[in-house]
């Protein structure tokens, strides 16, 4: 972070080809629209590039990933897609806040969240964090643990509805 604050344009071309595809995979999984997932991930560097100076978090890689879910719901809302597609969206963490108490309740959200994971059936809850955190597909998480595809959707359709009947969303 330190190369690229200094305006090091080499060290951020290391960035970006290390972080590129992990954030396009996490944009089009989401949106399943390959020319605006690059886009979107695009859109993600050239403002991390803008904005290198104002930046405090030191964690680069997991703030643009934070960036790209946040960019990612954005279009989502913005294109009012059908409200199953916004249920693909697990938990949407925004990279930056205005304020302190955006802040306060991103974190609490957060929270509630991560306990209502954490009261899922283990076995539901490993295939939900296969799929949203190590965002593995189904066919990739059904071969991993020795189940149908079809059960993986199943469990990650019931850890969503479980999720949000805990948070009250």
């Amino acid at each position: 972070m330190s190369k690229i604050k200094l305006s090091d344009e080499a060290a951020f071309k290391v960035l970006y080809d290390k972080l590129w595809e992990r954030m396009y995979i996490l944009a089009y999984s989401l949106l399943k629209d390959k020319d605006i997932s690059k886009d979107l991930v695009q859109e993600v560097f050239v403002d991390f590039w803008i904005r290198r100076l104002e930046i405090k978090n030191n964690n680069i890689e997991a703030y643009l990933i934070k960036a790209t879910r946040f960019r990612v719901y954005k279009e989502l809302r913005d294109t009012k897609f059908h409200k199953t597609n916004i249920d693909l969206l697990d938990v949407i963490k925004t990279p930056h806040s205005n304020g302190i108490l955006e802040e306060l309740q991103l974190e609490e959200t957060e929270n509630l969240v991560n306990k209502a994971i954490k009261k899922l059936p283990k076995k539901r809850q490993e295939v939900f964090k296969l799929s949203r955190f190590k965002l593995l597909n189904n066919f990739e998480i059904s071969q991993q643990l020795g189940i149908s595809k079809r059960t993986v959707e199943t469990q990650i359709s019931l850890a969503i509805r479980s999720i949000k009947s805990e948070i009250n969303y």
